[in-house]
């Protein structure tokens, strides 16, 4: 198997690596109830989650002060943490973990979760070993990774190496195009595919087709 050392893959987490959107359905629907608001599925929820996240609540009718938006976040880590392991790893999705560190490629992990619960979830499904680095933001309020991943990756592309992200969300294909790097989108996660069907984005439907995917970027 040919090594590929200048090569570098970076992984969103939730949503990407874990199968969680459900937890985030249903944590939003407790609070759309309780500012009576209208609930949603895990359709709708594909279909208008984004970053910055302020702006996803306020797609979905919440009219919020800043200190409000503040008091949510909060809370919603609160109830995340409670449920943060109850999702499984996206089936199979251990098969392309492997294959890449077997290939002699490097991984990291950026992503908008705040960064001591990324620890404590890569370190939970016992995927540490699989990369270099893990780097969430400092906060819980998910605004956007863009500046940390471009911190992360822009010393690695000057030196001429290839750079893939590997997200579920438009935002990930933002970041891989504002740091310079290709980007390949999952069906399965936090943004339909119909949100990607006129960005010129790479899409795969299968962990088989991501494996694919990368083994030949």
């Amino acid at each position: 198997m040919a090594l590929i050392q200048n090569k570098l893959i970076v992984w969103d987490w939730n949503g990407t690596l874990v199968d969680d959107s459900f937890v985030f359905v249903d944590i939003m629907n407790s609070f759309l109830s309780s500012y009576s608001l209208k609930t949603i599925s895990l359709k709708n929820y594909r279909d208008y989650f984004c970053f910055p996240v302020k702006e996803y609540y306020s797609s979905l009718g919440f009219q919020l002060t800043e200190e409000e938006f503040e008091t949510l976040s909060i809370n919603f880590i609160k109830q995340y943490k409670k449920k943060m392991f109850k999702p499984l790893l996206k089936t199979n999705i251990l098969s392309v973990l492997n294959y890449i560190e077997s290939s002699g490629c490097s991984q990291i992990v950026v992503s908008a979760q705040e960064q001591g619960l990324l620890n404590k979830s890569i370190a939970h499904y016992g995927l540490k070993k699989y990369f270099s680095k893990a780097l969430g933001l400092t906060n819980n309020l998910a605004v956007s990774k863009a500046a940390l991943a471009k911190k992360a990756v822009s010393p690695f592309i000057k030196k001429g190496g290839k750079v893939l992200f590997v997200g579920d969300t438009l935002h990930d294909l933002e970041v891989a195009r504002f740091v310079g790097a290709s980007c390949c989108l999952v069906s399965w996660g936090h943004n339909s595919v119909r949100r990607f069907s006129n960005k010129k984005a790479d899409v795969v439907f299968s962990v088989s087709g991501l494996s694919s995917f990368i083994k030949n970027f």
